[in-house]
């Protein structure tokens, strides 16, 4: 690949991974999870010339970070999911009227994205549910 071929790769890998640019910034969330008020941080930032977008969430006792990106070899859009207990897992992305939804394999929970000017919604929906088991509602910080 000369020069020229990846430059032009680089330009259309930040063009499609602008899609995730609605999560860059600081966040403070509340909502619920297992049932239970939840409250936590996000952080996220364009990483690697843009090709990346960072996100970190925190709350008490639980910590992930995911790594969104456009994968230019065969024009996905995916994440890398990172928990603790090095645990990964990496998804395809959808994008949605909304926002973004993760396409997991069966058995695993849909995690989808909606975003707002100033709000971003998560719910993690688990098959067979009817409703969410978490629900997260942040706004900027």
């Amino acid at each position: 690949m000369d020069e020229q071929e990846w430059d032009q790769r680089v330009a259309r890998t930040r063009a499609e991974a602008a899609v995730f640019l609605p999560f860059v910034g600081r966040w403070l969330g509340q909502g619920r999870a297992h049932g239970e008020p939840f409250a936590g941080s996000l952080e996220a930032a364009a990483i690697l010339d843009g090709s990346f977008i960072e996100v970190i969430e925190r709350s008490t006792g639980h910590e992930d970070r995911c790594f969104y990106r456009f994968e230019p070899e065969d024009g996905s859009l995916r994440v890398t999911h990172l928990l603790a207990g090095a645990t990964l897992r990496e998804y395809p992305v959808e994008r949605t009227e909304e926002g973004l939804v993760w396409v997991t394999p069966p058995g695993e929970p849909v995690v989808e994205w909606r975003f707002g000017a100033d709000e971003l919604r998560c719910d993690v929906l688990w098959p067979g549910e009817p409703e969410p088991e978490v629900v997260m509602v942040w706004r900027r910080a």
